[in-house]
């Protein structure tokens, strides 16, 4: 995160890295690979990152939203908008604790 708040995207992109070796079904990582490669414009990896997260878990909204969004950036519009459609559903169909 430090790496985020002085734009060092690249060191960054390899901490993520570092950190989803050693824990690899760890979601946070991979969302935070994918919006660093989302700010560096390198929006191939952004998506391939973003779905590894959705692989771990297919019910994090959070996911699919981020999933839309490098979708956009990339101007994908329709696979922007089916993404955060299931970013929707998913929100929809979880019960929220009261």
């Amino acid at each position: 995160l430090t790496h985020f708040a002085d734009n060092e995207l690249e060191k960054a992109v390899k901490a993520f890295n570092v950190l989803i070796e050693t824990y690899p079904d760890y979601i946070e990582g991979y969302l935070g690979l994918g919006h660093a490669y989302e700010r560096l414009s390198q929006y191939d990896d952004a998506i391939e990152a973003v779905q590894k997260a959705i692989e771990i878990n297919p019910n994090d909204p959070l996911a699919y939203t981020s999933l839309s969004i490098c979708y956009q950036r990339k101007g994908m519009i329709q696979e922007a908008e089916d993404a955060m459609a299931k970013s929707q559903q998913i929100q929809l169909e979880t019960p929220t604790e009261s």
